[in-house]
Parts: C-alpha cells; structure tokens; sequence
C-alpha cells in the first residue's frame, strides 16, 4: 500500500495538516546507527522527557516518555512503507501522539527491518523493541498496543499471540479483516482496470520490476480514467469504496502490492479465478471478459499465514474507521466482527466511526477521545457505545 499518500492527509486539531504519508505520520528520511538520547527542554506536561533513537537489529526505533510517567505504555504499529521506517533525531513526534502523552502514556514505535506488508518482521521488531524497553526503563504497570492500516493487523495478530503482555489495542483504520481476503480485493480490481483499459498498466502477473505507482502513474491511469467515463463507473460501482478522487490512486497502490509480494514470495498470492464480479453495473460483460489468474499455492499460504486472525481476541479492542476508507474499507472489519463473534469473544470488539472520506483521517482530538474510551473500557469495564465517535464540542476543522 505505497500510494496510501495520495488517498488520506493526517490533520492537526485546528485544521491544518501536519503530515502527509501514508506510509507513516512522520516521513523520516535520516539514518541513525546508534542511538541518541535527548531531554526536552521544557517537559512540562504531555512534553516528551525522554526522546530515545536507535536501531535494534536492523530495525530503526523510536522512544518517547512523557515527564511524569504513569508506568503505562502504548506500542504502536505504524502501516505499510515501500522501504523501512527511519526515524531521525531530527524529526519532531506526530501530533498524534500528543494525547497519548498528555495522559502520561509512553510510547514505542518499529520502524520494521522490512518495507511493504511486513506482518511477519514488524511483529518480530517490535517485540523486540517492547523487550528493550523493559530493559533501560523498567516493566511498565500496564501495556497497550495501537496500530494504523497494516498495524491493525498486527494488533490482531499481537493480541491473539501474547494476550497475557497487552491489556487493550486500539485500531485506527485497521486492516483486521484476513490480509488475503483485502489484498485480493485490490487484485482484482487492477484486473477489472485492465479489462477496460488494456494495455495501460503492462503485464500483472509479474508485475514488471520498473513498475512505479508514483505521480506519474497515477497520472496516467487518471487520464484512463477519465477517457471512458462509464468504465470508470462500472470500476466505481464493483469496488464500491473508492471514489473519482482516489480511485486512480488505489489501482496504482494495489499493483505496488502485486509486484512486492509476488517478487518476495517468488510468487503470486492474488487470485481472481472463481471470483464473479457482481455490482458494476457491467456484470456479464466484465465477468465475461476479465483475465483471470490463479494464485501460486506457496504464496498464497504465505499471506494466510501473515495473517488470518482467528478472532480469538481475549483483551478489548476499539477499532476506529473512516466511514469512506477507499483504501482498507470500512465495511471489511465487519468480517473480522464475525470472526469474533463465532470465536466467542464478542465481548471484546468495538468499532466507531467519523463521517469522513479518506484513509485514516483522524485528529488528535478524535484519536484522544478514542483512547480514552479504550482505557475506560480497559481500566474500569466501561465498555463504550458502537456506532459514531462522540467528541465534545463536535469534530475538528479540516
């Protein structure tokens, strides 16, 4: 998911954007071989007082404790990125986190010893990370775990692992639906694209090395687009989360995917073979005409094993979406609902929404009200109401 740039903006409070890049909040472009350590000037309240850089195995960190530590920590899964996360001493912490520190909460974020869907290596980092920290800071009282796009996955995959570490996990428009099931999607709509505009986007299995999902082309695929207008409704209307703004986005992003995974697995995972397309309004000639391709086996339990969740989810978890996700939609986590539900653990699945178009688009203000209704949930058992987000004085500007 490399273009997530192009499909959502994260925004400050009073409305303006802090950060672009999907990838992560922060985009860091700087190494750091050895770790650094710097006091905040002013550590007053929610100020980082401890502001801690380094690699782990390959595996780029962040620290950030707040002057007055409640011994609570949040381990934070950033989403996809083309290539590992680099965190700079440089580079000032996502408001994001602006919450969560005012609260007194600690917290750590991997930037993964691999790029694209690196479920198996951010799990492993982090973990990692998660043990340093106990070692230079001691055993925090309680540990929570909060994730973005792909993180939600690894919180799900994190919290069925090691339920007796993480006494909570908030998702923020979490991929916890199963990965192939998601990624499939994307797949098969870059076929249906191709069905309509052959010849744009070159072969899909393999997708070419120099394949590039950046501007320009995305650019080209827009101009597609936009020369066949009710080909792109027919694309709009079966992939139902998208819309004219992102849509070219999304089939750039899901090739970048394609060519990552197949090139990492020696493999294609995707498959579209037994799928009828139903819903664009073109249904029998689509379906007629699509090329359709069968997944590697090898590959394709590569991405069910990173990761299917078994619902078997026994700490709470608040999943937060975007109602119009065009990336990670937000219909997808009804799915990890179900699985949830049959695994018996109902009790401890939550999600809420904002009316918002866009992948994770959240302010601080939203994503603090959120946390608050996970640790009232975790500390007291106050289990908050589904349906929409409910922040005090009505959701930040944009």
């Amino acid at each position: 998911m490399s273009n997530e740039s192009r499909i959502r903006s994260f925004v400050t409070g009073s409305g303006g954007t802090c950060a672009r890049g999907v990838r992560r909040f922060a985009i860091v472009l700087t190494a750091c071989a050895a770790v650094t350590m710097a006091t905040a000037a002013q550590a007053g309240a929610g100020k980082p007082a401890i502001h801690a850089i380094g690699t782990l195995q390959g595996a780029s960190y962040r620290i950030d404790v707040p002057a007055g530590w409640n011994r609570k920590l949040v381990v934070f899964y950033h989403g996809t990125s083309g290539s590992p996360v680099v965190f700079s001493p440089k580079d000032a912490l996502s408001p994001m986190f602006d919450p969560l520190l005012a609260r007194g909460y600690a917290v750590i974020q991997s930037g993964y010893s691999e790029g694209g869907w690196a479920i198996e290596a951010g799990a492993r980092d982090t973990e990692r990370l998660r043990r340093h920290f106990i070692s230079q800071y001691g055993a925090p009282a309680q540990t929570l775990l909060m994730g973005m796009s792909m993180g939600g996955t690894l919180i799900a995959q994190t919290t069925e692992a090691r339920p007796n570490i993480y006494a909570g996990a908030l998702s923020l428009c979490g991929a916890v639906q199963p990965s192939d099931a998601l990624l499939n999607q994307g797949f098969a709509l870059r076929a249906a694209f191709d069905y309509y505009f052959p010849g744009v986007l070159g072969p899909l299995v393999p997708v070419p090395d120099d394949f590039r999902g950046d501007d320009k082309t995305v650019a080209k695929i827009q101009r597609a687009l936009d020369s066949k207008p009710e080909a792109t409704q027919a694309l709009l209307r079966w992939y139902g989360a998208a819309g004219g703004k992102t849509l070219a986005a999304i089939i750039a992003d899901a090739t970048g995917d394609a060519q990552g995974l197949q090139h990492r697995l020696h493999g294609s995972p995707f498959d579209n073979a037994d799928l009828i397309y139903v819903g664009s309004g073109d249904d029998y000639a689509l379906n007629d005409g699509v090329r359709r391709y069968r997944a590697d086996p090898k590959a394709a339990a590569w991405l069910s094993r990173w990761y299917t969740p078994s619902g078997r989810l026994q700490v709470p978890m608040l999943e937060l979406h975007d109602t119009a996700d065009p990336l990670v939609p937000a219909g997808g986590v009804f799915e990890y609902a179900l699985l949830v539900q049959r695994a018996g653990y109902s009790g401890h699945f939550l999600q809420q929404y904002v009316n918002r178009e866009g992948h994770c688009v959240f302010t601080p203000r939203e994503i603090g009200r959120a946390f608050d209704e996970l640790t009232d949930w975790v500390d007291h058992g106050r289990k908050p109401a589904p349906g929409k987000l409910a922040v005090s004085g009505g959701s930040a500007a944009r």
